[in-house]
């Protein structure tokens, strides 16, 4: 007697479902993620709130004296010079100083103390905030810029009409060769009546724990006496 086949029931697939699942649910915690990254990011700083911190800034400064104290000095630039030596120029002007409008003066007084070293082609002293735990403090930064080149020099003819006299002069300098702000020149001159001079200094803006600059030169002339000498040979 025949029988009819059973058809056999559709398999289920519950391990796709299962992947699809767990791919629906990976997406889902990405878009997350980048949810929180996009709400963790802080907006950027905006021409009119840089504006309003500044007359906030500008207000406080012309109301009274706004009481901060230095944290710690940052140099930068200094690739031949020591650091010693700007801190040296630089820790006496803000030592003393206890508010916002005294650190801006002794900024003023350190930049140019470090520019008449002569040794730098720009220095730039700016006031940063201190760290986020120590409110009240101020980091000073200092930025110098040194020359390419140490070695400078010039040369050139003077002369005296009224006298009928010139003479040819040169000098040469070199600068902060060793890093504590020594200059190293050497100059010399040769005039119409034979009258030659030749001198070698150095200058330093400090020796150790002495402030006070300290020169030396040695200098070298020699003239034709003879035009100085009232003595004439007759013959």
């Amino acid at each position: 007697m025949a029988t009819a086949e059973e058809t056999p029931p559709n398999p289920s697939f519950p391990e796709e479902e299962d992947e699809y699942e767990d791919d629906n649910d990976d997406d889902e915690e990405e878009e997350e993620y980048e949810d929180d990254e996009e709400e963790e990011e802080e907006p950027e700083e905006t021409p009119s709130s840089s504006r309003a911190n500044l007359q906030t800034l500008f207000r406080r400064l012309s109301e009274g004296p706004v009481e901060v104290r230095v944290h710690d000095l940052v140099i930068r630039g200094n690739a031949r010079t020591k650091e010693s030596l700007i801190e040296a120029e630089v820790l006496d002007a803000f030592r003393s100083a206890s508010t916002m409008q005294e650190l801006l003066r002794a900024a003023s007084a350190a930049s140019e103390r470090l520019r008449r070293l002569d040794i730098f082609e720009s220095v730039s002293i700016t006031l940063d905030a201190g760290p986020p735990e120590l409110p009240g403090t101020a980091n000073v930064v200092v930025e110098v810029v040194e020359p390419k080149n140490p070695l400078t020099g010039d040369v050139g003819v003077y002369s005296k009409p009224e006298a009928t006299a010139w003479s040819l002069e040169g000098c040469l300098k070199l600068k902060n060769s060793f890093g504590y702000g020594d200059i190293w020149d050497v100059s010399g001159a040769y005039g119409w009546d034979q009258t030659s001079e030749l001198s070698a200094g150095l200058s330093l803006p400090r020796f150790n724990a002495v402030a006070t600059p300290l020169q030396a030169r040695v200098s070298l002339l020699t003239q034709d006496w003879l035009k100085c000498s009232s003595y004439k040979e007759r013959l």
